[in-house]
């Protein structure tokens, strides 16, 4: 029971700070105050990693996006190149297919 006891009081005398009031742990401070630091630094380090993954499947989403958009733009421009499609378009400004083809006209230079 007694060493239950001991166990609980070390416990609450670090964390009232008990700990580095003494004269003989005074030393240890510098290195206690680096490995605060450490833990806060490695906090920091984690929660921008998950920033960046968070950032990172954003941007991979995206980009899947466009490239759905690219494919139906390209698609819908390859349709209208059809010449069916050219036709019906140029048909409300009175143009039609010719239906005799074109003839060669060759210059002799002497």
């Amino acid at each position: 029971m007694s060493v239950v006891k001991e166990n609980t009081s070390s416990l609450l005398s670090i964390l009232r700070g008990e700990f580095i009031s003494d004269q003989g742990n005074q030393k240890y401070i510098p290195f206690l105050l680096f490995i605060v630091l450490l833990i806060l630094l490695n906090i920091r380090i984690s929660f921008r990693a998950e920033h960046l993954l968070k950032e990172s499947i954003s941007l991979e989403r995206e980009v899947a996006d466009l490239r759905l958009v690219y494919i139906t733009t390209k698609s819908d421009l390859m349709s209208m190149y059809r010449r069916t499609v050219i036709e019906d378009i140029v048909k409300d400004k009175e143009l039609v297919t010719s239906l005799t083809p074109p003839i060669i006209i060759k210059v002799i230079n002497d």
